[in-house]
C-alpha cells in the first residue's frame, strides 16, 4: 500500500468521527471559523434570550432554512432534549 491510501484508511474514519461528534454535540456558539462539512454551526443558527431568573442566554434557534438534512436532525434533537429538561 501506497502512503497515501494509508493515510487515507486513517483519515477517513477519523474525519467520520469528528462530523459525527460535531453534530450531536452541537457548540454553544457559532464560529464561522469551523470548517465541518455537514453540520456547519454558524452564528445566524444562534439567538439571544431571557431565562426565567432574567439573564440573557444564547441558544439555537428552533428552524433555519438553510439546514440540510443532518443539521435538522441535530436541531430537533438539541430542541427536544430541552423540552424534556424544563
Amino acid at each position: 500500500m501506497s502512503g497515501l491510501e494509508i493515510y487515507l484508511m486513517l483519515v477517513l474514519p477519523l474525519h467520520v468521527i469528528d462530523e459525527a461528534y460535531h453534530c450531536n454535540n452541537i457548540p454553544n456558539t457559532g464560529n464561522p471559523n469551523d470548517l465541518h462539512l455537514v453540520c456547519n454551526w454558524t452564528d445566524e443558527d444562534y439567538e439571544w434570550y431571557v431565562t426565567n431568573d432574567g439573564r440573557m442566554s444564547y441558544r439555537l434557534k428552533h428552524y433555519s432554512q438553510t439546514d440540510n438534512y443532518f443539521e435538522k436532525r441535530a436541531r430537533n434533537k438539541y430542541w427536544e432534549q430541552r423540552r424534556l429538561n424544563e
